[in-house]
């Protein structure tokens, strides 16, 4: 709380001022550097939105990048696209080698119990390393290939010929 005394009214009217006035400008003060601050917070998160942005396209470029190389060397039929996580039946529809030739050179007895299996389960119950099991795959790929040479490489469902939709209503 605050006490004035004060001798005639002039000098109330004048204390009065001075207190109002000191109190704006130190009140302006206040509201200029919280906006600064709100601004320079601004700032701040625009450029870290702007980076996180950047960092995001680079890796999304990253990887279509890598999935066209992936496609174009599966559709060139390279053995190298082999996975873990692949089965035989897809290893085998995707490059034109029967299921039995396979399964067969991965001295596979029973296909019916490993028809769904990966590669990597497929190592673990036969207690190998992925790695072998996967080479070996590819190794009876090549070698089929070099007894078979008519068999053609895959090609991708895209380029294939696409029925026409059937009409729908509202679309012509």
């Amino acid at each position: 709380m605050i006490i004035v005394i004060v001798q005639d009214s002039s000098t109330l009217e004048e204390s009065i001022r001075t207190f109002c006035c000191g109190k704006r400008k130190g009140q302006q003060e206040l509201d200029a550097l919280i906006e600064r601050t709100k601004l320079s917070l601004l700032y701040f998160l625009l450029f870290l939105m702007l980076g996180i942005l950047a960092f995001t396209a680079v890796n999304t470029l990253e990887a279509v990048r890598n999935f066209q190389q992936q496609e174009s060397a599966l559709q060139a039929g390279d053995v190298k696209t082999i996975h873990s996580w692949m089965t035989i039946p897809v290893i085998s529809h995707i490059y034109h080698v029967p299921e039995d030739y396979l399964y067969c050179t991965l001295h596979i007895s029973n296909p019916g119990q490993h028809r769904h299996a990966t590669l990597d389960e497929i190592a673990r119950s036969k207690r190998q390393p992925v790695d072998r099991v996967i080479r070996t795959t590819q190794q009876a790929i090549l070698t089929y290939r070099k007894e078979h040479p008519h068999v053609l490489t895959p090609t991708s469902t895209l380029h294939r010929e696409m029925k026409p939709r059937a009409p729908m209503p509202g679309r012509t």
